[in-house]
């Protein structure tokens, strides 16, 4: 049962990775959280487990999903190196934080980050004739920018995509139809990085196996399945449809995903 559920959820993420250019951490921790509390892990495990499990599967979801929009020309490379280059470095340092860090904190964090994922997926818009920061400036910001992409992928266990994008858009200024694809290359560096030192740090015995570091290969498997499968249906949709209605839908799940999380681990 669990690996048929871990199956559709990895389906999900890569729909929504090549579709917005998130790793699709948002879905995988919410559904490893579940998971493991039916398997009876430890809370203090099971957030670290859950975020380290979850950066692993968007490491080939999103090299699946850049690799689909090879050919267009549409990825900033100079932008995503940059930025990808501090970003893994943050993300490096602040994997080995996450472990220190109270489980509860971090998942109603997780749940606010969630919440202001879902007001920018509602509230943002196409920008017409704003021209792309270019030059040193854009540098400069890229490498601002990758400090906090890095630290949000490894505490929170997603691959900066979210944080990524929403910089692009208001900070650099790209092209809508560029960022999702040059999201995705930093996502490649970021979740790499992250999910490189959680596998180098030993965790506590489990109650199921094949488990390295804070890494769960064995539920990161399906998971990865899925979500590498469905990735080029999700670039495919991203070049062929409007998005605004999806979006929308996938914003509300967060809202009450993101609500959820905060009132148990922070106002209850």
């Amino acid at each position: 049962m669990f690996v048929a559920a871990a199956l559709a959820v990895g389906v999900l993420v890569g729909l929504i990775s090549g579709l917005t250019g998130i790793g699709g951490g948002v879905l995988m921790v919410p559904f490893l959280y579940l998971l493991y509390a039916q398997l009876a892990v430890p809370v203090s495990d099971a957030t670290v487990l859950a975020h380290a499990t979850s950066l692993t599967v968007i490491v080939p979801t999103a090299v699946r999903g850049l690799l689909s929009f090879r050919g267009l020309g549409l990825v900033r490379w100079r932008a995503a190196m940059t930025l990808a280059a501090a970003a893994a470095v943050s993300a490096a340092l602040s994997a080995r934080l996450a472990v220190h860090v109270p489980s509860q904190a971090l998942r109603a964090g997780f749940g606010l980050f969630l919440l202001v994922v879902a007001a920018d997926l509602l509230l943002r818009k196409e920008r017409v004739g704003a021209k792309p920061v270019e030059g040193r400036a854009s540098t400069l910001y890229a490498l601002l920018i990758g400090l906090p992409v890095g630290a949000l992928s490894a505490l929170l266990g997603v691959g900066g995509g979210v944080v990524a994008t929403v910089a692009m858009y208001y900070v650099l200024r790209l092209r809508f139809d560029a960022i999702a694809p040059t999201s995705l290359a930093v996502i490649v560096v970021t979740a790499t990085a992250g999910s490189l030192s959680y596998l180098l740090m030993p965790a506590g015995p489990l109650p199921f196996g094949w488990v390295v570091g804070h890494v769960d290969l064995g539920h990161a498997l399906p998971l990865a399945i899925g979500s590498v499968v469905a990735a080029p249906l999700g670039v495919r949709l991203n070049r062929r449809m409007p998005v605004v209605l999806l979006r929308r839908i996938f914003a509300t799940v967060l809202l009450l995903i993101g609500a959820d999380l905060v009132w148990r681990n922070l106002l209850s």
